[in-house]
């Protein structure tokens, strides 16, 4: 711990152990960003809006009654009158997504936190000017909030469905960025070289 509370430290003067473990943190970063994208695509797609059952922001996030149908065939309902049978049927969709909202919300929290707060802490280590680090990390921590909260905000509002998209977008920006510079930083980028260019 000295090591990162020592002013002035860079990733480059780290031993190769160390550059290691956390090379392999980042490419970790790195294939689960890649990942994330690819889910993305395959469950929510490009769109904000759609037809039920399409791919889209809105038939994830948010629940819709099933269209009425007119005509076909009579059912045989039994003694309960049809208005209860309806009922029963439409009282469900309120609450459908609430237990795999909240679950994904809560997981999302302490995972997205912690991976965040690690990923700032090396890119803090790379000795960038102030003014260019503080704020990727304030991009990068502002869109992976906005982002966890997205689902809940969508949820209970059924509309900013861009909001998916949008904060996905920047956190993908700013987290690869700060995992690329990272890893350059550390690998080719000499202590030395780091406190001529933040004393300029």
């Amino acid at each position: 711990m000295k090591l990162f509370i020592s002013k002035g430290y860079h990733l480059g003067a780290l031993a190769v152990p160390a550059k290691l473990v956390y090379t392999l943190f980042l490419l970790f970063i790195l294939l689960g960003l890649w990942s994330s994208a690819l889910m993305y695509g395959d469950r929510i797609g490009s769109r904000t809006t759609s037809e039920p059952g399409q791919v889209s922001v809105q038939e994830r996030y948010v629940n819709r009654a099933p269209k009425a149908t007119t005509g076909g065939p009579a059912l045989d309902l039994g003694d309960e009158p049809p208005a209860a049978k309806a009922e029963v049927l439409a009282a469900p969709t309120e609450d459908l997504k609430r237990p795999w909202i909240l679950d994904v919300f809560h997981q999302h929290l302490f995972s997205v936190s912690v991976v965040y707060l690690i990923l700032a802490h090396l890119f803090m280590l790379t000795r960038l000017h102030p003014a260019a680090a503080g704020t990727v990390i304030a991009l990068a921590g502002l869109s992976s909030l906005l982002h966890v909260l997205a689902p809940v905000i969508i949820w209970k509002t059924a509309d900013f469905f861009w909001l998916m998209p949008v904060s996905g977008a920047a956190m993908a920006v700013t987290w690869t960025l700060m995992s690329g510079w990272t890893l350059l930083a550390m690998w080719l980028q000499s202590p030395k070289t780091a406190d001529a260019k933040t004393t300029a």
